[in-house]
């Protein structure tokens, strides 16, 4: 099983960049993305009201990763994915945001509430993704959303790291 795990505080663009991977990556129709915004009811433990948000279960989450990952490579992009072990993932890329006014910014657009933008804001300013992943010893590349970069040269680290 290969998986490429995309993760990072929310609004950092992991959607954004797992899409565009995608397609520039995709070997005769055996990498699929996926998009767990679909599955959050199926994996998690029940809904948190205080936080608007679902509790995951982490044994659901590999188990769902198990299954999809069966026949295709696969691409997860979520918050949660640097969580899988780290014999199931080939490589993870942690996004973050320097620019935390940036951040905030996105958060709002997507109508977040004030308390969940704070909570993400702490997250990426403690970098929760990043030192998670690498608690977990996975192969990482680090990229900084906020930054411009050459999307052809990251496609080219990308491809040395899975060699």
């Amino acid at each position: 099983m290969k998986v490429i795990a995309i993760t990072g505080t929310p609004g950092t663009g992991k959607s954004s960049l797992a899409k565009r991977l995608l397609k520039k990556l995709k070997p005769k129709g055996k990498l699929k993305r996926l998009d767990l915004h679909g599955y959050y009811k199926t994996i998690s433990a029940g809904y948190d009201h205080k936080k608007q948000s679902y509790v995951v279960d982490l044994n659901k989450f590999k188990a769902l990763i198990k299954d999809k990952a069966k026949l295709n490579e696969i691409i997860i992009d979520s918050h949660l994915s640097h969580l899988l072990p780290k014999a199931k993932v080939k490589l993870c890329i942690v996004l973050v945001c320097s620019n935390l006014k940036l951040l905030e910014r996105r958060l709002k657009k997507r109508n977040y509430s004030p308390e969940k933008i704070r909570e993400n804001l702490d997250a990426e300013i403690f970098q929760v993704c990043l030192q998670e992943a690498r608690e977990r010893k996975h192969n990482l590349l680090v990229i900084d959303s906020a930054k411009k970069y050459n999307f052809s040269e990251l496609v080219d680290k990308i491809r040395a790291k899975l060699a």
